[in-house]
């Protein structure tokens, strides 16, 4: 995945989709096997995309911290 890609998400709306989606599996409530198993991809998506943007993030902060040749 590139950085364009990555950086155009929005991290936070992006985690608090993903906690939602986490909720309703966590709920009793859920029953919809079909409505369970699109969110199950829509979750791992979101987890790919917001793992990436992490990486993004630290990688930054290393060639920062380099730069300032800060250990």
């Amino acid at each position: 995945m590139t950085a364009k890609k990555t950086a155009k998400i929005n991290f936070a709306q992006a985690f608090r989709e993903l906690e939602q989606i986490t909720a309703w599996f966590e709920s009793e409530a859920q029953t919809d096997l079909d409505e369970g198993l699109k969110k199950f991809e829509r979750g791992l998506a979101l987890a790919s995309l917001l793992k990436a943007r992490l990486g993004e993030v630290e990688q930054k902060v290393q060639e920062i911290k380099k730069q300032y040749a800060i250990e």
